[in-house]
């Protein structure tokens, strides 16, 4: 590697370290967060559909994260705590 792109490589890495600097001072963009999230669903929505079709592993998964619910939730009822989440019917 010659000297010049010694030099270019160095002031690519300065430049990349003052904008993560910048981006650090800055904080967070909440807005633009939210306007990919939603840019992402209307993607998805012309791709595929919204909202998502069913499938068996995504079914799966929900029964799975209610039944460890209700073990978490009967475990605090029976010792007497209350538990923190209510609890939600079934929406299908």
């Amino acid at each position: 590697m010659n000297p010049e792109d010694v030099r270019r490589v160095a002031g690519w890495q300065a430049a990349e370290r003052r904008e993560r600097e910048e981006r650090r001072k800055a904080g967070p963009d909440l807005a633009a967060a939210v306007q990919g999230a939603l840019a992402l669903m209307d993607l998805f929505g012309e791709l595929h559909g919204w909202p998502p079709p069913e499938n068996e592993a995504r079914r799966r998964d929900d029964e799975l994260a209610r039944e460890r619910w209700l073990r978490v939730r009967n475990f605090y009822r029976s010792h007497g705590k209350a538990a923190q989440q209510e609890d939600r019917q079934d929406p299908r």
